[in-house]
């Protein structure tokens, strides 16, 4: 279980980094999550999280305060066993952000709210997209 948890995390850090990244250049983040998502960058995670976090739906599956808890197992156990694990590392510790900034309840896949808070740049909320024609 814990290594599943390191490799959803990591995947979930990308998703978040690469949707802020392309609304702050302009793109329309819908359209690039179907683009990204038939190539390489593809993942389960992706199909699962991607129009859950563009559409702000954090409803829990698993909660970050979990992926705390989890991730500091398994850093604690890299630890133990000598093993160097700096992406989850890192994965912890905006976990650990969204834990102090009250939003531990929200599911894991609201890492990005800790992506957006470094950023200073959120997705626009679902109500302020253009309608669709």
């Amino acid at each position: 279980k814990i290594a599943n948890q390191i490799t959803v995390a990591a995947n979930l850090g990308g998703l978040s980094e690469g949707l802020v990244f392309a609304d702050k250049a302009g793109l329309d983040v819908s359209e690039y999550l179907s683009a990204v998502s038939r190539g390489a960058a593809g993942s389960k995670v992706m199909d699962l999280f991607g129009a859950r976090v563009i559409g702000r739906d954090f409803a829990p599956g698993g909660f970050a305060d979990y992926m705390v808890k989890d991730l500091g197992m398994a850093l604690q156990g890299a630890e133990e066993m000598g093993v160097s694990l700096p992406g989850t590392a890192l994965h912890h510790q905006l976990y650990l952000s969204m834990k102090a900034n009250g939003d531990g309840w929200l599911g894991s896949h609201a890492l990005i709210t800790a992506i957006e808070r470094l950023s200073n740049h959120s997705l626009p909320s679902p109500t302020a997209l253009p309608p669709s024609i």
